[in-house]
């Protein structure tokens, strides 16, 4: 591979293909087991698995979506990058993170570590330069209404204080906000890059 291959193959994630084609590339992180990879299979191949699997390193998954901005009907191919939990996998994440479009941040509705550790992942993003980026606080697993540990009035001190604008709640065994949940990040990508 030379080069400008390589060049290229970061090119693919910003820049349109045919008239009103594009591609993003989005990173999601969190803790292990929150549901990154239930949420993507869940939207990507309608399904759950009940088993965890962990991710080892990053998992990427292709999803095209329509959206409608500014009069325009655009044709958007997400790339949905699936980043291992674990901290063995951290050193691998700034090459993740390269040419990254968009972040969902998520964590587990009924586990309070991982609410609390979405600093930590905040933290990763700037420290690599990606706070800037549009973002999607998600919190996993709102069908375990029973279960549930992390109140909302403490989700929305935290995003205030990460500036993170958009949170939504979602499920990856119903679906609940599942799809509404990549539109969104795909929408935030198109208004910051097609004003």
């Amino acid at each position: 591979m030379t080069d400008s291959d390589e060049n290229n193959d970061e090119k693919i994630y910003v820049q349109e293909r045919e008239e009103g084609e594009i591609t993003y590339k989005i990173i999601v992180i969190g803790d292990p087991a929150i549901g990154k990879t239930s949420l993507i299979r869940k939207f990507v191949e309608f399904q759950f698995e009940k088993d965890y699997i962990p991710t080892v390193g990053v998992s990427i998954s292709k999803q095209p979506i329509e959206l409608e901005h500014g009069g325009k009907k655009y044709k958007i191919n997400l790339m949905l990058w699936d980043l291992a939990g674990q901290p063995q996998f951290f050193l691998l994440h700034k090459v993740y993170f390269n040419g990254a479009n968009g972040v969902l941040l998520g964590f587990d509705l009924t586990r309070t570590h991982t609410y609390s550790n979405t600093k930590e992942w905040h933290k990763e993003l700037v420290k690599n330069g990606l706070a800037s980026l549009p973002m999607v606080m998600v919190g996993n697993k709102s069908d375990l209404v029973e279960d549930r540990k992390v109140a909302k009035p403490h989700i929305d001190y935290m995003r205030e204080q990460l500036s993170i604008h958009d949170y939504i709640e979602t499920s990856a065994l119903d679906g609940r906000n599942v799809k509404e949940l990549f539109e969104t990040i795909a929408r935030r990508i198109l208004e910051k890059n097609h004003p």
